[in-house]
């Protein structure tokens, strides 16, 4: 199974907003990538997979970061889809204010979808 979340004096950081260890629901084995519940859902099942380090951009990130974080996206796109009865999802990054991030910590979305 997954490791588990973070201990709840663990300050789990994303952007300038320190989180609920709750919101923590799958911890890569290397400790370099979370896996986190979205408070803002665009569909049902829709997470954030970020870097443990705050980093801005993809371009921030060292190769062990940069691979940890698609590697752990990997894994929890395969949780998501079968935990919501998915057949496929959508994956996506903004990197950057001028592509839409938000929150300037690199995130990947991943929203699972189903057949209609």
């Amino acid at each position: 199974g997954a490791p588990p979340p973070p201990d709840d004096d663990d300050s789990i950081r994303f952007g300038r907003f320190t989180l609920d260890a709750r919101q923590v629901f799958y911890v890569s084995e290397s400790g370099l990538t979370l896996a986190l519940v979205n408070l803002k859902p665009l569909v049902d099942g829709h997470v954030l997979v970020v870097p443990r380090e705050p980093v801005a951009t993809l371009a921030e990130l060292d190769d062990a970061r940069f691979d940890d974080l698609w590697r752990t996206t990997r894994r929890v796109h395969a949780l998501i889809a079968d935990a919501h009865g998915a057949d496929g999802a959508n994956i996506a990054v903004q990197d950057g204010a001028d592509a839409g991030q938000s929150v300037p910590h690199v995130h990947v979305h991943v929203l699972p979808r189903k057949s209609r």
